[in-house]
């Protein structure tokens, strides 16, 4: 059998995704390429110099030799239709803050719908009646770890991950209580990690003075490649997640994959997989949905900041929290791999 993974690949939950399922097909051994719409996204990951390209082949010619096409986005009904006509199988595995219209025909004609968190599972099957749409939660790939040494609590190092989607936080009022927290707890050590296209020089500017206010609290890093990402996490004590919406939770999932407990919204897909008094602190929030029915965040960023002050003032909680943090992961994991090899029906 092969595999063909459809991805726009140079954007960020896609590629990763994409490169998730590829992980998974080596491991057991099928064949597979991945088709792009752009260039590569150049993850600085082997995966790179396999992708093809439109500029090398067209979609026609490269999905004729594929028994199964994933795409990682909703496709032209044009696209669908030419791989049914030929008896490939299709199957949609679309990020959801990325429907755009219309979306809604394609949904229906494809083969397998494949949704990645249980509030976009009730959307796809109960909002656009689906004929088939299996609920496969996603699943780093990553050695699952947990922290032997405990939290120093007069320096509780704590991780902003603003990778991609949640870079679009960067409001005002979140920044401004960060400082204020950060400027007056001084065990907090806050190391903010950035992809630089996703930030104006006037955010870097208000985390380079406020280190400088707090003696080199606060620490930038940019442009952090990809495969070294986990280990940024595992450095950690906690991580803010402030995400008001997400595809499938990337960077909180792969936080507590490497040990370190999240503080985040009380938000799908988050919900899924972060457990209060477990591996995360999950802050109430008013919730809202688009007018695809995408589920939003509505944050009142006071409390966030109140319960992060919480966190850092008693840091046994976090402590806590860090012998939990595997909860789940395993039989997550298991799910992925079978959902996937079961749908390729191997």
């Amino acid at each position: 059998m092969h595999v063909g993974i459809y991805t726009h690949y140079a954007h960020c939950d896609q590629a990763y995704f994409a490169i998730r399922l590829a992980q998974l097909f080596r491991k057991a051994d099928v064949s597979f390429s991945i088709y792009s719409d752009n260039y590569p996204g150049k993850l600085c990951l082997p995966y790179d110099n396999a992708v093809v390209t439109k500029d090398i082949v067209k979609f026609t010619e490269w999905a004729k030799k594929q028994r199964v096409i994933i795409w990682t986005q909703i496709p032209r009904i044009e696209q669908l239709n030419f791989a049914k006509r030929r008896g490939i199988k299709t199957v949609l595995a679309p990020m959801w803050q990325e429907l755009m219209p219309p979306f809604r025909r394609v949904l229906r004609a494809a083969d397998e719908i494949v949704s990645m968190s249980t509030e976009c599972h009730t959307l796809f099957a109960d909002i656009y009646k689906t004929k088939s749409n299996q609920l496969i939660p996603y699943d780093t790939g990553l050695p699952i770890a947990r922290k032997e040494r405990g939290v120093n609590p007069r320096k509780i190092k704590i991780l902003l991950p603003w990778f991609d989607r949640t870079a679009r936080c960067s409001g005002g009022q979140f920044i401004a209580i960060l400082k204020f927290i950060v400027s007056r707890m001084e065990e907090a050590h806050l190391t903010v990690a950035i992809t630089p296209s996703h930030f104006s020089p006037s955010i870097i500017k208000f985390f380079r003075n406020l280190g400088k206010s707090c003696n080199g609290r606060v620490v930038i890093v940019r442009g952090t490649p990809v495969h070294k990402r986990p280990d940024l996490y595992a450095e950690h004590d906690l991580t803010i997640s402030p995400s008001e919406c997400d595809n499938y939770g990337l960077c909180a999932l792969t936080s507590v994959t490497m040990g370190t407990p999240v503080i985040a919204a009380a938000v799908p897909p988050q919900t899924d997989f972060l457990y209060p008094d477990n591996n995360a602190v999950l802050v109430k929030t008013k919730i809202d949905y688009d007018e695809n029915g995408v589920v939003h965040a509505l944050p009142d960023y006071e409390h966030f900041g109140y319960v992060l002050q919480e966190l850092i003032a008693e840091p046994q909680h976090i402590q806590r929290m860090n012998q939990k943090t595997n909860y789940n992961l395993n039989a997550r994991r298991q799910q992925f791999e079978t959902g996937w090899l079961n749908i390729l029906e191997m």
